[in-house]
């Protein structure tokens, strides 16, 4: 993952440095927007509603990744 630094010029996103030359065109990218310690408490919460790091199956099998019980 590369992490480029950038803003919103009320149009689009501009870039505040080069991207590097081994990202090749046509390379997905996530885009997020930080509001610099302005987050209500709503904004906050919805951060921790929904992690990207839990298994694809984690909704089928929580207890076995909460407790530790086998697999179903």
């Amino acid at each position: 993952m590369t992490i480029l630094k950038g803003h919103f010029d009320g149009k689009q996103v501009v870039l505040d440095e080069p991207v590097p030359a081994d990202i090749l065109p046509a390379t997905p990218v996530k885009v997020v927007f930080e509001r610099n310690g302005n987050d209500t408490v709503l904004d906050k919460l919805a951060g921790l509603a929904a992690p990207d790091d839990l298994p694809p199956d984690y909704s089928e099998q929580h207890e076995h990744y909460v407790k530790g019980t086998p697999r179903r």
